[in-house]
This record gives C-alpha cells, sequence and structure tokens, in this order.
C-alpha cells in the first residue's frame, strides 16, 4: 500500500541510484497492484477452503492447516530473500530500521517458543514460520549492522587522516543534495507546464504584405 501512494508515476532518470543498478528495471506499479490484488485472492481462497473443509471433511483440517504452513514458509522466503540479496548487494541499510528489527527478531523466536510450548512438535506448521521469519529476519539485523558500523569506520577514519566528512549517510542520502520545498515543486510543476503550452511559433510585428523575394 504504501508502496502505491508514494511510487512515482512519472518515471525519472536517476544516475546516481545504486539500487537499480546498471540494466536494472525501475520498480512499476502495475506489479504492486498485481501483487496485492494476488494476495486478496489468495486470502479468500484459503478463507472458502477452510469453510467448506470446516463443514465436509473436518478430519482434512490437520493436513490442511500443515499445507498452509509449508506455504507460509514458502511465501516468507520469498520475501526476505530477495532483501537479503539486496542489502548485501548494494552495502548499506537502506530503508531497513534497525531498531524495528531488534525488537522484532527476538519477538518471533519467543512466540514461536510460546506455540511450541503449548503445541509441541506435532504444531510444527504453527510456530516453524515463526522460526524461519526470525532467523531470516536476524540475517538482516546482522547485516544492518554490519555495513552500519563500517560506514561509521570509514567514516572515523577520514576524519583522522583530515579529509572533509562524508555527507553521504549509510541509507545512500546525501546532506549536499538540495531538497525542494512543496513551493519549489509546484512552482516548478506549473512553469514546465506554462512552457508546455506556449506557442512554437510567435506572432511577428512586422508588414504581413512585405515581399521578401529579391
Amino acid at each position: 500500500m504504501l508502496f502505491l501512494v508514494f511510487f512515482r508515476y512519472n518515471p525519472t532518470n536517476d544516475p546516481d541510484n545504486e539500487e537499480l543498478g546498471e540494466g536494472g528495471e525501475s520498480p512499476r506499479w502495475q506489479t504492486a497492484l498485481f501483487v496485492a490484488v494476488l494476495t486478496l485472492l489468495h486470502g479468500l481462497a484459503v478463507i472458502v477452503i477452510t469453510g467448506i473443509l470446516t463443514t465436509v471433511a473436518p478430519e482434512k483440517l490437520g493436513l490442511w492447516a500443515n499445507t498452509l504452513g509449508i506455504m507460509a514458509a514458502l511465501l516468507a522466503a520469498v520475501q526476505y530473500l530477495p532483501q537479503i540479496w539486496m542489502t548485501y548487494h548494494i552495502k548499506h541499510v537502506g530503508s531497513l530500521s534497525i531498531p524495528m528489527m531488534c525488537m522484532q527478531t527476538p519477538g518471533g523466536f519467543i512466540f514461536a517458543g510460546s506455540l511450541f510450548a503449548r503445541l509441541g512438535w506435532a504444531g510444527w506448521s504453527s510456530w516453524g514460520i515463526f522460526v524461519l521469519t526470525a532467523s531470516m529476519q536476524g540475517i538482516l539485523l546482522y547485516m544492518a549492522i554490519y555495513y552500519e558500523m563500517e560506514a561509521r569506520k570509514h567514516t572515523s577514519k577520514s576524519l583522522h587522516r583530515g579529509q572533509p566528512r562524508s555527507h553521504l549517510h549509510p541509507n545512500g542520502f546525501d546532506d549536499d543534495v538540495p531538497v525542494d520545498t512543496p513551493d519549489q515543486i509546484r512552482d516548478q510543476q506549473e512553469s514546465d507546464a506554462a512552457a508546455e503550452t506556449a506557442p512554437l511559433l510567435k506572432p511577428s510585428n512586422g508588414n504581413p504584405n512585405r515581399n521578401y523575394n529579391t
């Protein structure tokens, strides 16, 4: 939802965007919309199938629960593995929140432990998904802390050598790049609109009956 709200529908050339890489394709809002619709349909299908099995074949609910657990583990891998690869590729935290992951990672293991204490090994499809997601989020947390520390070490070495301090943050943002205010953005849009509607040929004040033939 946030991707669709803050998406740049007018593509702009950004040669300094390291996340895209050379020859990379920028994300499209159609992809996010397709994933959102597919997720909604998947949720509705799970609700309908669960209702049918509860009414017609309640003895199959255990098998259905295990199937949903395996499906959830696969979807969690699809969610986290690209983020792990992207973080390793760009070598900085990006938009990841280290404090948030510091709370969610141990929280996932604690919740999985509580489910294991109640369900035992028979409930592997319930607590296993939380172990998997907490483990992959722990990998992300380790990478984020490592790249954050490396960036601070690089900054301290630069200051020790007398080099000017870099304004580039570990998330890729640069303090030296000016940020346009909403008024400046509005004025620029009005200026662009005026330039697009301006006539290509201006009217001449000369004599329209003048003969230019020599």
